[in-house]
């Protein structure tokens, strides 16, 4: 899901991207990938809070998308700091119980978004009866 993201925000011209992962080869790669002048890339535990919130004081909206059992640390750290985040997974309870105070500081926790759910079940089966 990642690379067309970034070819979407890219095309704008003006977007940087922080590439966030605890696999920084990964990151890494999607820098060279797309190009420094937009990207950069950094490894990320988000189990290290000061460090997951010094990384999302800096930024304007975070896009999340790592599995939704691990949102908890990052919505919180958004909610914190004031900052919008959106993610392509199903909202989970944690997050739901969060919903009155993102509403309350204006803030848009915007869930479930893209083609999930379904599109992903479809090209697993496809793959599975080619195979």
């Amino acid at each position: 899901m990642t690379p067309p993201l970034i070819e979407h925000l890219i095309a704008f011209g003006d977007t940087k991207i922080t590439v966030a992962s605890n696999i920084i080869s990964q990151a890494e790669n999607l820098v060279k990938q797309y190009g420094e002048h937009y990207l950069s890339a950094v490894y990320l535990d988000i189990k290290n809070l000061p460090e997951l919130e010094s990384l999302i004081s800096k930024h304007d909206h975070v896009i999340s998308f790592i599995p939704p059992w691990m949102h908890t640390p990052i919505c919180e750290a958004c909610l914190k700091l004031g900052k919008n985040m959106t993610t392509s997974s199903y909202v989970s309870p944690d997050m739901e119980k969060m919903h009155k105070d993102v509403k309350s500081k204006g803030l848009v926790f915007l869930n479930e978004c893209g083609l999930d759910p379904g599109i992903d079940v479809l090209g697993t089966m496809k793959i599975v009866h080619e195979a």
